[in-house]
């Protein structure tokens, strides 16, 4: 466990709100003039590279109830039929990006996300799946996964799942706690959830997750001790231990949570810290700054040796240069560019059908953003700053090209959150806490910047 004086020491200098880094520019400075037609010039350039393997992602954004914690995009279901009249928009958002592609693109990874990709019928999830088979190459080696809420998943869905070759589920388990998902507004029975993850595992799935959060309303310490503790015997083979983000203001919803049963801002990092001494006592390592796999994992490989790779979907090897995103709200980026959707189920139906992409904000990477890109998603994902891969990599001089930065990193090394070598800095233990803050140095879109954006604290 940390030194708790100059943990605390250290929480009061750098526990403020920050970008989480899932991209780089974060979303906030994507610009509004990013839309149809620049996606369709990144989309021309992405052709140039057809033998290029893609990533795609499928946002499926209905729930049949919203609970009170929620941050994603999504929208509870109404009526019948609207997943496949969904499905039926999704169709034609991919005629739009397959025509304008050379060929059909091989698949590295496919992942679906929500919202609960799961509440859709057995029929609904056959022609989520066709409608991209049809189009693109899925790789045997692929990737392909899927969040699950047990709540609405069944063991035909489960055989159905891996018969079209789902290798990887991701269970939303939150908290075993009982009183604590009634504070939350989600009632999830602990036996049938374990029951799902155990048919899953005889099912020999590839690899099995569990999101977890910290920091949720009623959490106590010895409360969440039991629900990790629980995890550990169960030994799925990726955690995400997610920092709750209580922003009533931008989520509106999470205005049904009692503030007051929150943890304080102490009691939570305690929190974060005796799971992460429990899972790393357990024989799980940690990955990045908020996931913890098994040690034969390939994550785990991956990390050791410098090729672990992070976009929205989370950690992965499998990455490719461009991804693909469907649906609405969903983000791509291709050809040095992201682009996100309208997140209004109308207004992305209504843009799709007029024939063009519902693109409502986006960016063009500069050289600059590029390079920043490389370095945030590097200390992310393999905890070190290489200066010799970076002057390599982009032809820089490292303290020359960061030289406004270099008094921040003393800094952290005099704070005991880096240590310095001839070539790279490497995080500490405790930095690897204060990660957020040490990317926000380097983020040059927060320099002198009066961004108007409510951040989640970065510990």
């Amino acid at each position: 466990m940390a030194d708790n004086k100059n943990l605390d020491k250290l929480l009061k200098k750098y526990d403020r709100p920050g970008p989480r880094y899932t991209s780089y520019p974060m979303v906030p400075v994507w610009k509004s003039d990013f839309g149809h037609d620049q996606y369709v010039q990144a989309l021309k350039n992405s052709s140039q590279k057809p033998d290029e393997p893609l990533s795609l992602y499928l946002h499926i954004p209905f729930c049949r109830k919203r609970c009170w914690f929620c941050g994603c995009n999504t929208t509870t279901l109404k009526k019948e039929g609207t997943h496949d009249a969904y499905l039926d928009i999704v169709d034609k958002e991919l005629n739009l990006a397959v025509d304008l592609l050379s060929k059909r693109r091989r698949v590295s990874q496919f992942h679906w996300g929500g919202g609960t990709p799961s509440c859709l019928s057995n029929e609904s999830t056959l022609k989520a799946f066709k409608i991209f088979a049809d189009r693109f190459e899925i790789a045997n080696k692929a990737e392909v996964s899927i969040e699950l809420d047990p709540r609405v998943t069944d063991e035909e869905r489960i055989q159905l799942l891996k018969s079209l070759g789902f290798n990887r589920l991701s269970f939303g388990v939150q908290d075993f706690n009982a009183d604590i998902q009634t504070a939350i507004g989600r009632n999830q029975d602990e036996k049938k959830t374990v029951e799902l993850y155990r048919y899953c595992r005889d099912e020999d799935f590839e690899g099995i997750n569990f999101d977890l959060i910290y920091g949720l309303p009623r959490q106590t310490l010895d409360l969440f001790k039991d629900t990790v503790k629980k995890t550990i015997d169960l030994r799925p083979d990726r955690i995400a231990l997610y920092n709750f983000a209580y922003l009533p203001d931008s989520k509106p919803h999470q205005r049904l949570i009692r503030p007051e049963e929150l943890p304080s801002p102490s009691e939570k990092i305690q929190l974060f810290l005796t799971a992460r001494e429990m899972f790393l006592e357990s024989g799980y390592k940690l990955i990045g700054m908020d996931h913890f796999v098994l040690t034969d994992d390939e994550l785990a490989i991956s990390q050791s040796e410098g090729r672990l790779r992070r976009n929205f979907m989370g950690y992965t090897v499998k990455a490719s240069e461009d991804w693909l995103g469907f649906g609405m709200s969903s983000i791509s980026y291709v050809d040095n560019s992201f682009a996100q959707n309208l997140s209004t189920l109308d207004q992305y139906q209504k843009t799709i059908e007029a024939g063009r992409f519902a693109v409502c904000r986006g960016m063009k990477l500069s050289e600059d953003d590029i390079i920043r890109q490389y370095l945030i998603a590097d200390l992310m994902c393999n905890f070190k700053i290489d200066k010799v891969e970076l002057e390599r990599k982009f032809n820089i001089t490292f303290d020359e090209y960061f030289k406004d930065t270099l008094e921040a990193l003393q800094v952290f090394q005099d704070d005991g959150l880096l240590t310095k070598e001839a070539d790279a800095y490497i995080l500490t233990d405790m930095g690897k806490i204060f990660i957020r803050n040490i990317a926000m140095a380097f983020d040059s879109y927060l320099k002198g910047s009066d961004l108007k954006v409510q951040f989640s604290r970065t510990v």
